[in-house]
C-alpha cells in the first residue's frame, strides 16, 4: 500500500484528494483493464478461508465458507450443511479464530453429489462431510450435525493445498502431518481415516505444527508435479512406488516463517516453472523465483515483487500479512497473475501493519522483450482482505475469473465486470 507521507512528498496536490481514493490508485500504473464488483455476503467471522462448488448440483457454481454455502448464480440465499458459530475477531488464545481454516469442495467418494473436506485449526484432524448439498437448510433455521467423516489426522499447516499430485482420479491433500510432510488419500471405506503417503521422514522440529508455505509443480520438468515449501522443493520419484521417501532440494524460498500457498509456473516464458511466494504471513514481502540453471543441476534467483518499504516496489505498494495466496489469468491474456491480500488481524492485531486498510490486490504478469519480468499492482478493494485461503473460478460462466475470500471481516465475493 501506499503511505500517506510517501505520496505527499511526491505529489503536494494530493492534498485534496479524499484518502479513500489514494488507497486504490497507485502511482504509475497502467489503467485498469480489470474491474470488479464486491459483494459482502456476511459480515461476521465465520473461517478463514472460501472456495467455490457447485454444492447443490443445478449447474451453477456456488460460494462456500465454513459451514455455509450461498446459492449461484445470484448468492442472495444463503443455506448451512452444519451448525454456524460466529466467532470474536480478538480473543485470549486460540478463542479469536474461527474453528473453520479451509474449506476444499470436492468428489470425494466418487457419486456425482460434491463433498466438502474441512480443514480446521493447525494441529487438529480434517474431516469431511458427504453430500452437503442433501442435507443443507436456510441460515436462519436450527441446523443439526452432520455425519463428520476421518480425513487425514493431524494437519498442521496452515497452507494445505488439495491438489492432484499422484495422477489418480482423485485430489490429495498436501500437508504436515504427525511431524512429515505427507499427502492424504481417500480411502474407499468413508469412515476410515485417509491413507498417508509420507514424501519426507518424520521430523517434528522441521514439520512443526503453524508451518507456512506449501504448493505444487513440475520443478524438473519430467512431467511429474514437484512439491514446494519455503525451504525447498522435494521431487516426484518415477514411478513412486507410494511409500519411498522423494529426493529433498534444498533452496530458501522464504527462509523466515513462509507465508502461503506456494506455486510453480513458467512465470518468465523460457519453458521452466518458477515459483512465487509471500515471504512472511504474519510480515512483509512477496518474491518469485525464477529457475535457472539445466536440468541437471536447478538453482533459483529470487526477484523481489514487494517488501516493508514503499521504495522496494516501482509502484510503492506494500501491505504485511500475505496469509493466503493464489495465481489464475484475470485479465485472459495467457498468462497467471498472483492474487493476494492483507490478511486482517492474523494474530489478533499483533502482527506488523496489523491496523493498516485489508487490501486485496491482483498483480498483472508483465514479460517484457529482454525476458525481464515485471508484477504490476492493481488494488481489487481495501477492506476486506484475505484470510488463510483465496479462491477463484468463473462463478458466472462469462469466462471471466471471479475472487472470493473469508476472515475476520466477513465473506466476500468479487464478481468480474
Amino acid at each position: 500500500m501506499i503511505h500517506f507521507k510517501h505520496i505527499l512528498s511526491i505529489l503536494p496536490c494530493f492534498l485534496l484528494v479524499p484518502q479513500s481514493i489514494l488507497w486504490g490508485q497507485v502511482i504509475g500504473v497502467p489503467p485498469k483493464t480489470v474491474t470488479f464488483d464486491k459483494v459482502h455476503l456476511l459480515d461476521r467471522y465465520v473461517s478463514e478461508g472460501a472456495s467455490m462448488g457447485d454444492i447443490n448440483m443445478d449447474g451453477h457454481m456456488d460460494i462456500v465458507a465454513g459451514p455455509l454455502w450461498w446459492k449461484g448464480p445470484d448468492f442472495k440465499k444463503a443455506y448451512a450443511y452444519a451448525p454456524v458459530k460466529y466467532f470474536p475477531i480478538i480473543g485470549p488464545g486460540l478463542e479469536g479464530y474461527s474453528t473453520n481454516f479451509f474449506t476444499f469442495p470436492s468428489h470425494i467418494d466418487g457419486n456425482r453429489w460434491i463433498d466438502i473436506l474441512q480443514v480446521g485449526l493447525p494441529g487438529t484432524d480434517s474431516k469431511w462431510i458427504k453430500d452437503p448439498g442433501k442435507i443443507s437448510i436456510p441460515i436462519d433455521e436450527i441446523v443439526g450435525e452432520p455425519q463428520y467423516l476421518n480425513a487425514l489426522a493431524n494437519v498442521c499447516h496452515e497452507s494445505p493445498v488439495l491438489v492432484n499430485i499422484i495422477g489418480d482420479d482423485k485430489k490429495e491433500l498436501l500437508a504436515f502431518s504427525e511431524g512429515r510432510l505427507v499427502l492424504g488419500i481417500p480411502c474407499k471405506d468413508n469412515g476410515e481415516d485417509w491413507l498417508v503417503l509420507p514424501i519426507s521422514e518424520v521430523d517434528p522440529k522441521r514439520f512443526p505444527v503453524y508451518s507456512h508455505g506449501l504448493g505444487s509443480g513440475d520443478i524438473n520438468g519430467d512431467g511429474l508435479p514437484d512439491i514446494v515449501e519455503r525451504s525447498g522443493w522435494w521431487e516426484q520419484p518415477k514411478n513412486w512406488d507410494r511409500s519411498s521417501l522423494w529426493k529433498y532440494h534444498q533452496y530458501p524460498f522464504s527462509p523466515g516463517t513462509g507465508g502461503a500457498q506456494m506455486y510453480a509456473f513458467d512465470i518468465d516464458g523460457d519453458g521452466d516453472n518458477d515459483v512465487v511466494t509471500s515471504m512472511d504471513g504474519h510480515g512483509y514481502g512477496l518474491s518469485w523465483h525464477e529457475q535457472i540453471g539445466d536440468k541437471s543441476e536447478i538453482h533459483f534467483k529470487e526477484h523481489i515483487i514487494m517488501t516493508d518499504r514503499s521504495e522496494d516496489n516501482p509502484y510503492g505498494v506494500f501491505f504485511s500479512q500475505l496469509h493466503a495466496l493464489t495465481v489464475a489469468d484475470l485479465d485472459n491474456d495467457g498468462i497467471l497473475d498472483i492474487i493476494t491480500g492483507k490478511s486482517y488481524y492474523a494474530h489478533n492485531g499483533r502482527d506488523p501493519g496489523a491496523e493498516d486498510p485489508a487490501v486485496l490486490y491482483w498483480f498483472k504478469t508483465v514479460r517484457h522483450t529482454d525476458g525481464s519480468v515485471e508484477f504490476v499492482p492493481y488494488m481489487i478493494d481495501d477492506d476486506s482482505g484475505v484470510g488463510r485461503q483465496i479462491s477463484t473460478g468463473d462463478l458466472n460462466n462469462d469466462g471471466k475469473i471471479d475472487i472470493v475470500t473469508s476472515n475476520k471481516k466477513g465473506v466476500f465475493v468479487f464478481i468480474q465486470k
